[in-house]
């Protein structure tokens, strides 16, 4: 059933792009060596690009001001700067490429790309992958045309949808779900485009859905529903039971009301919000990162830019994990007191 009205998503300005760098610059000693990290995340319309530019804010070097009320604040010497990407897919492939050295994954693509499984079953095994920290979870949401007449997914037989650009986790999932309801890819006129395009096209009336896997509220979804044109579909809970027995990193879970303005409790699917590192990070790093991510500074950064933020706790950390504990990680959760099975 579809449902919605909405408000704008999270707080984190435009200027976020470049935050990470920005912070970082203005503060680092001249003297110190600087190193650079690159954060994969994902398109700005979704989640994994704002917080992944508040990671990007924590844990680089800078000196005393808003974000720091010491005498240096983050790694020392780190500029730390978030990519927008494709999402997930290309995220542990550029990883595993050495193209960046941290990236926000959803866990059962981390578990595929590492085992050699699923989608990638004809490529080698993604091996330079670990495991720093799950996050938050994320749903599938759908935004249906209002007037379009769209009452389940079934009902997008024939109809042009977006189901995101190759790359993407949420193109996976996508697939997975339409199959459930009986539906492929080709049963649908199948647009490839990212969701803060779609929601344009829902408005023009040229589209009668889109799809994003996005810890909520999430930009694309919120607008589109503010615009009056969009509506968000319920998953029954029936589909979601299938889906959950074929891929162990989903649960069943609910879009919160109010999670956007005026919308009730949406029955959807989740999955787990990784941040992943390159195996050969050196451990000193890894462990000095996530002290700063984890710290009081850090996480009021990531509570204050993103309403997700509130869903990052360090006892939740080493949830879910589906590709090895970096080893620079299992020191920070070891002095940390937290269990590693």
């Amino acid at each position: 059933m579809a449902q919605g009205s909405g408000k704008r998503a999270g707080r984190p300005g435009l200027c976020l792009l470049l935050a990470g760098l920005l912070v970082s610059v203005a503060g680092v000693a001249q003297s110190q060596e600087m190193r650079y990290l690159r954060i994969g995340t994902g398109g700005q319309s979704g989640t994994y690009f704002p917080v992944g530019s508040l990671i990007a804010r924590a844990i680089s070097d800078i000196q005393r001001g808003p974000d720091c009320a010491e005498e240096r604040c983050g790694v020392p010497g780190l500029v730390a700067v978030a990519q927008i990407s494709n999402g997930s897919v290309a995220n542990v492939a550029a990883l595993q490429a050495g193209e960046i050295e941290m990236a926000l994954v959803q866990a059962d693509v981390a578990h595929w790309a590492y085992e050699g499984s699923e989608i990638f079953t004809a490529q080698p095994r993604h091996r330079r992958l670990r495991f720093a920290a799950h996050l938050y979870s994320e749903a599938m949401q759908i935004v249906v045309r209002r007037d379009a007449g769209v009452e389940s997914l079934a009902d997008l037989r024939g109809r042009p949808v977006a189901l995101d650009e190759p790359g993407s986790g949420t193109l996976i999932h996508v697939r997975n779900l339409l199959q459930v309801h009986g539906l492929r890819e080709a049963d649908t006129r199948p647009v490839y485009i990212k969701p803060d395009l779609a929601q344009a096209r829902i408005a023009a009336g040229s589209l009668d859905a889109f799809f994003i896997v996005a810890g909520w509220p999430t930009k694309a979804v919120s607008e589109s529903l503010a615009s009056g044109y969009g509506a968000l579909l319920a998953i029954g809970r029936d589909r979601v039971e299938q889906l959950v027995r074929t891929n162990p990193f989903l649960t069943p879970g609910t879009i919160p009301a109010e999670a956007y303005d005026g919308s009730p409790a949406i029955p959807s699917v989740m999955v787990g919000a990784h941040l992943l590192v390159r195996a050969d990070l050196p451990d000193a790093v890894v462990t000095a990162l996530l002290e700063q991510m984890w710290s009081e500074r850090g996480l009021a950064i990531l509570r204050g830019g993103h309403l997700r933020g509130a869903d990052i706790r360090l006892d939740s950390a080493l949830s879910g994990r589906s590709v090895p504990l970096h080893d620079g990680a299992r020191a920070f959760y070891a002095k940390s007191g937290l269990r590693i099975d």
